[in-house]
């Protein structure tokens, strides 16, 4: 088998998931579209930046992560449909050969709930980055799922318990799709 056989299915990867969590469907697409402040909170952003804004809910966003001495730059296009969805689509990128994310919102079942579905589909260029992240890819989406709830923690404040809200806890269970 070839190299770039052996490396082609292992490049591209998907992730799928459906939470409820204890913000409206307002504050958590507020953290999700105000994309210039991802540096602030993002495990290993370093640096999130506007470059162009076409109007108020289309721009592009230019985006710095790494970790110790791997940085690497990209710009997506962001769309923003209030407060449903936030579309980001990577257009410039030496990291991926396509990166498509998606965050949508409905409102939950009780007040200040919302349920978050998340969607990704990524292919880096580089066959070691790919292994990289079959290796720690599911502590990626856990600490980035955990980092846009602790930005809402800490612009909203405490969100009711579950009792408090008069849910059942299973309710907050992750589903997983692919």
């Amino acid at each position: 088998m070839n190299a770039p056989a052996l490396f082609s299915d292992a490049c591209s990867k998907k992730h799928q998931e459906r939470k409820l969590i204890r913000f409206s469907q307002e504050q958590i697409f507020s953290v999700a579209a105000e994309v210039e402040n991802y540096k602030e909170f993002v495990p290993w952003c370093q640096r999130s930046v506007i470059v162009d804004v076409r109007d108020e809910d289309n721009f592009s966003a230019e985006l710095e992560v790494g970790f110790k001495m791997f940085v690497e730059r990209y710009t997506s296009e962001v769309t923003l449909t209030r407060p449903n969805k936030v579309v980001s689509k990577v257009s410039d990128s030496t990291l991926f050969n396509h990166l498509d994310t998606t965050w949508e919102f409905a409102p939950g079942p009780t007040p200040n709930t919302c349920w978050l579905s998340f969607r990704t589909d990524f292919e880096f260029k580089s066959p070691l980055y790919a292994q990289v992240a079959n290796v720690f890819f599911d502590e990626v989406v856990r600490r980035m799922m955990g980092a846009f709830e602790k930005r809402c923690l800490k612009l909203y404040g405490n969100a009711p318990t579950q009792q408090q809200a008069g849910r059942d806890p299973l309710a907050y269970k992750v589903y997983k799709v692919g």
